[in-house]
């Protein structure tokens, strides 16, 4: 579980606030969508829970930890993190990138290598064809792949995913959000995840917060925010997916 307890950030160079006051709890085996437009506070929330940005005040609570109690790199390397952009190593092979996080726990090196095959496997990616490549010679797909499975290496209970699928073509980009949210919910992960695109929180999230300019305006279920927003902001940012699927129902009625 994660709390967030009226927690701010201010950065120096800016001087207004980023994040205001957010209070939420993530529940086990949920999967919370962060939503909102560009410079709304989603990422900087999300670097705050496993202290890649210090809050300027506020507290946050992971598994019944207050976290600003807990070494920042123990932290970390109990949370999975799938980065914006994939984020890949470059200079390292696929199962070089899978299994740096057991490395750094110090996992037995046979122990590292059974890991890195089987989150090969889970993610369709053959271990005797893929683990000694390199991500350049990777599709955009295959790379996140392999930045799901990194984050994945070291067992945890906790992932936490930056617009995990925004660089993908839409294909490959919805094949990816089903196949992990089948895997989180058989996994029984938490995930926080970032993410601009209303739609793609409305099919994913369990509940979805929204944000702008650093505030939480509303936090529910998708169907709940669909019967009920309750912010003009809330509204708008429903309206696209809205909008798209009246005008798909438009497109079906009238095909000859």
């Amino acid at each position: 579980m994660i709390r967030l307890e009226q927690v701010s950030k201010v950065f120096v160079e800016s001087g207004a606030p980023a994040v205001q006051s957010v209070t939420l709890e993530v529940h086990n085996g949920e999967l919370l969508g962060l939503v909102g437009q560009s410079g709304c506070g989603k990422t900087t929330t999300l670097k705050m829970i496993n202290r890649l940005v210090e809050p300027s005040s506020g507290r946050i609570v992971v598994d019944g930890r207050d976290i600003a109690n807990t070494d920042a790199v123990e932290l970390r390397r109990g949370i999975g993190y799938v980065f914006q952009g994939i984020g890949l190593f470059p200079h390292m092979t696929v199962s070089e990138n899978v299994g740096i996080v057991p490395k750094l726990l110090q996992w037995e090196p046979s122990l590292i290598e059974k890991r890195v095959d089987e989150l090969l496997e889970m993610m369709s990616l053959s271990p005797h064809d893929y683990r000694d490549r390199m991500p350049r010679e990777l599709s955009g797909g295959q790379q996140q792949r392999v930045g799901v499975a990194r984050a994945l290496a070291g067992r945890p209970n906790i992932v936490l995913m930056d617009e995990p699928f925004g660089a993908l073509d839409p294909v490959t980009r919805d094949a990816l959000q089903f196949e992990f949210k089948s895997l989180q919910k058989s996994l029984r992960l938490t995930v926080v995840m970032v993410t601009h695109d209303m739609t793609e929180a409305l099919l994913m999230a369990d509940r979805i917060a929204v944000m702008h300019m650093g505030q939480l305006l509303q936090l529910g279920t998708p169907r709940q925010l669909l019967a009920h927003p309750d912010h003009p902001h809330v509204a708008a940012l429903l309206e696209t997916p809205r909008r798209h699927a009246a005008r798909l129902e438009d497109l079906l009625r009238t095909r000859p």
